[in-house]
Order: structure tokens, then C-alpha cells, then sequence
């Protein structure tokens, strides 16, 4: 496993969100996710959120890929997810629903208690 870490550029626009359910500052690439955020950040059903949690390697057409998740969810229960938040014209390929699938065998494979969800915005 690994961290990613953003860091200032001039071709991605950061956002970054203060979660007072975290106590502290997250920072994300898009503004799905920053969107998302609020969404995690107010709801009963999650008790604590990370961006650009721990990422780990999946396997994909014979070759070892790394991948780091948009978001990691602990819910009310203390169950882990891992979600990844992407328009909805990214589900049009079906190159990524396939690579989708392995990151799900990946992160299964881990501590059997996550898994990988994708969240479908407009």
C-alpha cells in the first residue's frame, strides 16, 4: 500500500473542504468530490470520510497498476468503503467498468473489509 499526495499544479484545480466530522482539511481533485464531501459530511450513516486514502496495486491485463480510491467511508456500523466518484460519461466505456472489476478483486483481497463502490453523478 501507499500514499498519494496532491500537491499544487497548474493543469489540475484543487479544492479543498474543512470537515468539522473529521476535524480537519481535505483535499480533492474534482469538483464531484468536493460535492460528495458535503454529502458524507452531513450524513448519519457515515461516521468518519478520507480523501485520497491508502492506495493499493490491482492486477489488469497482465500488468501490476497502483490505484488510490477518491474517498475511504466508515459508516455507523464500522464498516470500510472505498468510493470512487466519476461523471457519468466515464460509465460509457466499458474499459472502465472492466478495470473497475479488478480494483473490486484488489481491495476485497486487502483486509476483506473493503470494497470498491463507484458513485454515478450527472
Amino acid at each position: 500500500m501507499y500514499r498519494r499526495k496532491l500537491r499544487h499544479s497548474r493543469v489540475k484545480n484543487l479544492y479543498k473542504f474543512a470537515s468539522a466530522k473529521n476535524g480537519n482539511v481535505l483535499t480533492v481533485e474534482w469538483t464531484l468530490e468536493f460535492d460528495a464531501c458535503f454529502h458524507f459530511e452531513y450524513s448519519d450513516d457515515i461516521q468518519s470520510f478520507e480523501a485520497q486514502p491508502m492506495g493499493f496495486h490491482y492486477n489488469y491485463e497482465a500488468k501490476t497498476l497502483p490505484y488510490t480510491p477518491d474517498f475511504r467511508l466508515i459508516n455507523a456500523s464500522g464498516v470500510a468503503t472505498f468510493v470512487e466518484i466519476k461523471p457519468a460519461r466515464f460509465f460509457l466505456k466499458p474499459e472502465i467498468m472492466q478495470r473497475f472489476a479488478a480494483k473490486r478483486e484488489a481491495a476485497k483481497s486487502l483486509d476483506s473489509w473493503a470494497i470498491v463502490q463507484l458513485s454515478r453523478r450527472q
